[in-house]
C-alpha cells in the first residue's frame, strides 16, 4: 500500500485563494455588461450615502455575488472575509462586513427602490432584445409562503401550509414562461389572499413584455387562488387568453360528474362544458380532468366522487380539451422556479426586521437570477443552458483557485484536472461578445 504524507507543516501565509475561482467568469460578464456603471447612472444612491469606505453600488454588487455564490444568510458572508479573489474582482479593499451590508438594506428609501426596479426593468428589455425576435408570450403567476422567525415588519399569520401558525410574507410572482425571467415581484403580509390586487399585478407585468407582444398572442397561466371574476373578467376583456385552475364547488362538481370524458391516458380522462357560476355575466369554457382512485392513494383525497378524483380550468383557449390540459401543466415549472429561488437563491432568507429593507434585499435576488438567466443564454454552449443554479455552482462556480501576480500582471491558477475546462473557455470567449447595457 502506498503511505500518504506523513510530516506536514502548516503557515498562514497564503493571500490569493479562494474556492470560488469560477465567479470570475460572472465577473468578466457584469464588467461587459457595464453593470457597474449602469447602476451608478440608472440609480438615485444620493440618500444611500453615508459609508466613507464603500460606494452603494459596491454594497449592491457585493450582495449580488454573495447571492450567486449562495452563501446564504447575510450573517455568512463573514466566510468570505478571508476569501483572496472576490474583493479584487470587485474592486474593494477588503470584503465588506455583514453588518455595513446589513445597513445597507435599511438606509434604501423607496425612491431608490424605484430606481432599482426600473434598472431591472431595463435590464429585462435588454435580455429580450438580445435574444432575438419574441412575438409570443406565456405568463405565469404564483404566489408562496415564506415564513419568518422573529419580528418581522409586515409579517402576519396567514396561510402556510409547511409551518402552520407561523408568521410569513406572502409574495406574488409573475415570469415569462418561455424564456424563464422574472417580469414581476411584489412583497405582501402573510395574511393577504394570494389573488388579490391580481389585476393591478397582471397590468404592470405586461408592461414589461417587449413591444413586439401583441395582446392576443399572451397567455396567462395561474391556480385557483386567482380564480375570480374580476380577474377572468380583466383577461376577456383584454383579449388575453388564459388556463386557470377553477375551485371545484359543489354545483360545478356536480356538472362535471355528468358530462362525456374521453380516455388520453391510463386512468385520466378529459371533457369540456359550458358553465356559468353565480354572479358571473356569462358562460364560459371549463376543462374537466377526472382520474381513476386507485387502491394505493389516500384515502381521504378530495373532490373524490363514484371513484374519481376531479380537476377544472377556465379558459377560453381555442385548443381541444387535451392540449389545454398539458398547455397548463407546464406551469410546474413556475413551481420549480419558486423553489430553486427558495433554495438556491436565498429568497426564503429574510434578513432584516425592515419590510422596506426585506424589499430592497429580495429585488436583488430577483436581479442574481435574471443575470444568471442572461448569462446562461449569451455565454454557455445551448446543451449547458438548462443548468440549475446548484449545477452551475457544482460545476463552474465552486473551483479552487489562486490569485496570483507573476511579473506584475493577474493570473488566476485553476486546477489541472478541472473536467469543465471546454465550457469554461467556451464562456470566456462568449463574454468578450456581450453588449454593454448603456449603449455609447
Amino acid at each position: 500500500m502506498p503511505k500518504g504524507l506523513r510530516k506536514i507543516q502548516i503557515s498562514f501565509d497564503g493571500t490569493g485563494f479562494t474556492r470560488f475561482g469560477g465567479l470570475l467568469l460572472f465577473q468578466q460578464f457584469c464588467k461587459y455588461l457595464c453593470l457597474r456603471y449602469f447602476l451608478q447612472h440608472k440609480v438615485n444612491w444620493k440618500l444611500v450615502h453615508g459609508n466613507t469606505i464603500y460606494h452603494p453600488v459596491d454594497l449592491f454588487l457585493t450582495h449580488l455575488f454573495a447571492i450567486v455564490a449562495g452563501i446564504g444568510r447575510v450573517e455568512n458572508t463573514k466566510s468570505l472575509v478571508s476569501n483572496g479573489l472576490l474583493p479584487s474582482l470587485l474592486g474593494l479593499p477588503d470584503f465588506p462586513h455583514r453588518d455595513t451590508l446589513r445597513s445597507f438594506l435599511w438606509k434604501i428609501t423607496p425612491d431608490t427602490l424605484e430606481d432599482i426596479r426600473s434598472a431591472h426593468d431595463k435590464l429585462r428589455q435588454y435580455i429580450f432584445q438580445n435574444l432575438g425576435p419574441i412575438y409570443s408570450s406565456i405568463m405565469d403567476i404564483d404566489a408562496t409562503a415564506l415564513t419568518v422567525y422573529g419580528h418581522q415588519e409586515g409579517s402576519e399569520v396567514g396561510y402556510n401550509p409547511q409551518h402552520r401558525g407561523k408568521p410569513s410574507y406572502c409574495p406574488i410572482l409573475c415570469t415569462e414562461g418561455l424564456s424563464g425571467l422574472t417580469l414581476n415581484f411584489k412583497l405582501r403580509p402573510g395574511n393577504v389572499y394570494p389573488g388579490s390586487d391580481a389585476v393591478e399585478f397582471l397590468t404592470r407585468s405586461l408592461d414589461k413584455l417587449p413591444d413586439t407582444v401583441a395582446s392576443t398572442r399572451t397567455r396567462i397561466r395561474a391556480d385557483a387562488s386567482f380564480y375570480n371574476k374580476d380577474f377572468i373578467n380583466y383577461l376577456d376583456d383584454n383579449h388575453l387568453g388564459y388556463a386557470i385552475v377553477a375551485r371545484v364547488t359543489k354545483p360545478l362538481k356536480n356538472v362535471m360528474s355528468g358530462i362525456r370524458y374521453h380516455t388520453f391516458q391510463r386512468n385520466w380522462d378529459v371533457g369540456e362544458f359550458l358553465y356559468q357560476p353565480c354572479s358571473w355575466k356569462s358562460k364560459h369554457r371549463f376543462i374537466g380532468v377526472r382520474r381513476l382512485v386507485e387502491e394505493d392513494d389516500s384515502p381521504d383525497t378530495l373532490l373524490s366522487v363514484k371513484g374519481f378524483t376531479y380537476r377544472s380550468l377556465v379558459t377560453n383557449l381555442e385548443l381541444n380539451p387535451l392540449a389545454v390540459w398539458r398547455f397548463y401543466c407546464k406551469r410546474a415549472l413556475q413551481e420549480l422556479l419558486i423553489r430553486e429561488l427558495k433554495d438556491s437563491y436565498t429568497l426564503a432568507k429574510i434578513p432584516t426586521r425592515s419590510f422596506l429593507a426585506n424589499q430592497v434585499y429580495l429585488e436583488i435576488v430577483l436581479w442574481a437570477y435574471d443575470l444568471i438567466m442572461a448569462f446562461k443564454y449569451f455565454c454557455l454552449p445551448e446543451e449547458y443552458q438548462t443548468w440549475t443554479m446548484a449545477i452551475l455552482r457544482r460545476n463552474l462556480w465552486v473551483l479552487p483557485a489562486e490569485l496570483v501576480r507573476p511579473m506584475n500582471y493577474n493570473k488566476v491558477r485553476l486546477p489541472v484536472q478541472f473536467p469543465y475546462q471546454d465550457v469554461f473557455r467556451y464562456a470566456q470567449q462568449s463574454v468578450t461578445k456581450v453588449k454593454p447595457l448603456i449603449q455609447s
